[in-house]
């Protein structure tokens, strides 16, 4: 049962660390795409911080909470 917490920990951690990558991807190409905006008439599109790290966030507990389903189910038996 320690493993599992500690794969569960690992994996968390892994997925928080892939969604800061894709989100600060976005926020380059964001950065990047806003110099050719004024030329092309389209408007920029804004990111929230706040949005973001709940994102993050999100994405580091999914992993622990369906772990942690799991386990409720198997110990009370309930498929």
């Amino acid at each position: 049962m320690g493993w599992e917490k500690v794969a569960a920990f690992h994996e968390s951690w892994l997925a928080m660390m892939l969604e800061t990558w894709r989100v600060q991807q976005a926020l380059w190409l964001s950065s990047l795409t806003a110099w050719w905006l004024p030329a092309t008439g389209r408007r920029q599109r804004r990111h929230h911080a706040g949005r973001t790290a709940i994102g993050i966030l999100g994405h580091g507990l999914a992993p622990v909470h369906r772990r942690a389903v799991a386990n409720a189910r198997r110990l009370h038996g309930v498929r």
